[in-house]
Parts: structure tokens; sequence; C-alpha cells
């Protein structure tokens, strides 16, 4: 306890000498750690990372633009979710219905994965029957392995894959695909941003700034629970940190809430 006390002062002594100190938590643990001979076990220092990244897009060498939202956004500076509409055709196997998990589960390699997107759809002209979607990138050429087609043979299941017409849109895209097909091309995109409680922040740069707009609205809609998207407009050059903020997308309250 004494030399807790001494380092008590020793501490507000050196704190006070220095007007521009700014001592840290983890520089006050070591400097007790110094004085005292050994670890204190009195302070618990947590950092928790606030930093945001989008998930990064898996590029498909087979067909690389089939998951890509419809070519004519590129340039598009005001959000419009209704032109990222775009209709691909997948292969896609009808069985029926009592059967629907069973080959979901003896298919697993091949039916379609993409989070988002229904792996069955019902059957427009039989509704006994439903389409089980596949995987076009596991199943280019719309027709099954000789191993898959055993199973479906075990399953009574006729092996004939069918072509789909399956529509896409703006929820079914991933941010980084959105932005990518936005942006030029070539340009790179926005890949993180950092959080405290429903604010976004961004720190775009200036060849981003044009889209500036639609790419705060884009991390709002596929990042639930923020509210309002914001972009540094100048350099920190302050005591204090502060700088200014423009809202991109959003309601206007810089006001938050952490815990």
């Amino acid at each position: 306890l004494w030399r807790l006390g001494y380092c008590a002062r020793l501490l507000k002594t050196n704190h006070f000498r220095t007007a521009a100190s700014n001592t840290s938590f983890p520089a006050v643990w070591m400097l007790l750690a110094q004085h005292s001979g050994r670890t204190p076990g009195l302070f618990v220092v947590v950092r928790k990372n606030t930093s945001f990244t989008m998930p990064e897009t898996t590029e498909d060498k087979t067909n690389p633009e089939l998951y890509l939202p419809h070519p004519g956004v590129r340039g598009m500076t005001l959000l419009n979710r209704e032109a990222f509409k775009r209709t691909v055709v997948v292969p896609a196997l009808k069985v029926k219905k009592e059967i629907v998990n069973s080959v979901l589960k003896s298919l697993k390699q091949s039916v379609l994965q993409r989070p988002g997107l229904k792996r069955v759809v019902e059957d427009p002209e039989d509704e006994d029957s439903r389409f089980v979607i596949l995987d076009p990138h596991k199943v280019p050429e719309f027709s099954l392995g000789e191993s898959e087609q055993q199973v479906l043979k075990q399953l009574s299941v006729h092996p004939e894959v069918s072509k789909y017409h399956l529509e896409l849109t703006y929820e079914n895209f991933k941010s980084e695909e959105i932005l990518r097909a936005v942006l030029p091309e070539g340009q790179e995109v926005t890949s993180g941003f950092s959080r405290v409680g429903h604010i976004a922040h961004l720190n775009l740069r200036d060849h981003q700034l044009p889209y500036r707009h639609l790419i705060g609205q884009v991390i709002m809609d596929k990042n639930p629970g923020i509210t309002c998207v914001v972009n540094k407009t100048n350099i920190i050059d302050s005591t204090y940190r502060n700088f200014e903020m423009e809202v991109l997308a959003g309601e206007n309250n810089l006001v938050t809430k952490v815990q």
C-alpha cells in the first residue's frame, strides 16, 4: 500500500509537471509496475476494435459477371435501387416437395450457397414440386456429375437439370459488389469504416467524393443499426483531435451513447 501511495504521488507530480502531458491508462500501468517491482493486479486494460471492414467478394473465375449488378449502374451518384435488378440463368432440379430436404442434404456441395438467395423455390406449374437451385459455378454445363446422378437415382429423382431464371435485386448484392459496379473501373472502393454507436465514420478519397452520398446510403442499408453516416471533411490539427464532418446519409444526429 505504501508503494502504491508513493506511485500515486509520483504520477500526480509527473502529470501536472508537463502541461501537454496526455498520460494514457497503459502508461499508468507500466509506471506502477516499474516502481512497485512487479506487475500490479489492480488494472485490466481492454481495447476494443471498432473498425469494420466490408466482407471481400469472392471472384468467380468461371463467370465473374454472373452475380454483378446490372452494368447500367456505372457512374450512378444518387442511389436508385431498382436499377440494380437483373436476371441470370442458373441450373435447377425439379423434385417432389416431400423429398426436398433429402435432396439438399445429398447434394449440399452442388446446391446454391449464396447468402440472401433461396435454395428452394416453388414450381408455378406444379404445386406438388419444388425447384432446388444449384450453384452455377459447381454445375457450369447444366449437367450433374456421375456421383450426383447416382445419388438422385437412389432418391428416385430424374437427374435432368433445368434452366431457371433467377431475379437478383439490390438486396441480393453485397456492399462491395454494389460500390465496385458504380465507381469507375479500376478505382479503389471504400473497404472499411469506423463505428461509434449508430454512426459510421468514413475517410473518403478524392475520387470517391462524387459518389459520397450513394456510398453512405449503401453502408447504412447493408449494416443494421447504422442510422447516420459521416465523412471527415478536413485534417485533424487541434489539440483535442476535433474535425468537421459532413452527414452523407441518414439522420443528422451526432450524439450517441456507447457502453
